[in-house]
């Protein structure tokens, strides 16, 4: 029996994995986490001896999360990304596999085949390609390490959009508008929930805006100690005193 841990920040995407690996007679789930805190202690308390690792987490990545392990501590993992050029150089390092969003079940089950081939204990396992891999990782540029993506539902469709392209996002009462620079997407979402899933480039600048620091292009300080900030778009929005120190400029 090959136990499993899921790691991933979406409720859709562990339960659904979770689905499929009840159906394997030779697969058991132990457990499951949201983010990369809940992941490490978990990975040290049941001692998995497989993790299904979201690449794309707020807060602690998927990196992130193996860094923290010791060699005797790493699981065998499967990746889960959305973006092509993590998971095919995690597997060119001798990751056990990844899982590229969104996947068929026929890629599930070449996926798990590959598991069962490499599975052995861990004592005989060698780690070294993925430790070469995630010091790669740690040492390239933080803009060159991973780009996000973003999932939101609007108007009856699910969008996945490159958090690069989000200017800035404004939020109401029930709800919030993701602005990009062609369009806006309604989202039933709430502004602090919302800044969970963001990347840390995005910025809390009032009560009912975030800002994506790369559209950023001027500040003007107001009376009140509030500032006039212009986006590169041109949108020009106001900055609360009581966040201007989410900004390093200050």
């Amino acid at each position: 029996m090959i136990t499993a841990l899921i790691i991933d920040d979406e409720i859709e995407a562990r339960e659904g994995l979770a689905f499929l690996l009840e159906q394997e007679v030779d697969f058991k789930v132990i457990g499951s986490c949201k983010d990369g805190i809940e992941a490490e202690k978990a990975i040290k308390d049941l001692t998995p001896d497989l993790v299904f690792l979201d690449v794309q987490m707020p807060g602690k990545n998927g990196f992130d999360v193996l860094e923290t392990l010791s060699p005797a501590e790493l699981p065998l993992v499967v990746f889960i990304t959305a973006y092509d050029e993590y998971a095919l150089e995690a597997f060119r390092v001798h990751a056990l596999d990844y899982l590229q969003k969104p996947f068929t079940n026929q890629r599930f089950k070449e996926c798990l085949n590959h598991v069962r081939l490499q599975f052995q204990p861990k004592s005989s396992r060698s780690f070294e390609g993925l430790r070469t891999f995630l010091q790669q990782i740690k040492e390239r540029p933080e803009v060159e390490q991973r780009k996000e993506q973003l999932k939101i539902r609007s108007s009856g469709k699910i969008y996945f959009l490159d958090t690069n392209d989000i200017a800035w996002i404004e939020g109401f009462d029930y709800y919030i508008k993701v602005h990009t620079a062609s369009r806006f997407y309604l989202v039933r979402e709430s502004l602090i929930g919302m800044q969970e899933k963001l990347p840390p480039e995005f910025i809390r600048i009032h009560k009912s805006a975030i800002i994506n620091k790369g559209f950023l292009h001027s500040m003007e300080p107001r009376s009140r100690g509030n500032y006039q900030v212009e986006l590169k778009n041109g949108k020009q929005l106001v900055m609360s005193k009581h966040y201007k120190g989410n900004l390093d400029l200050f």
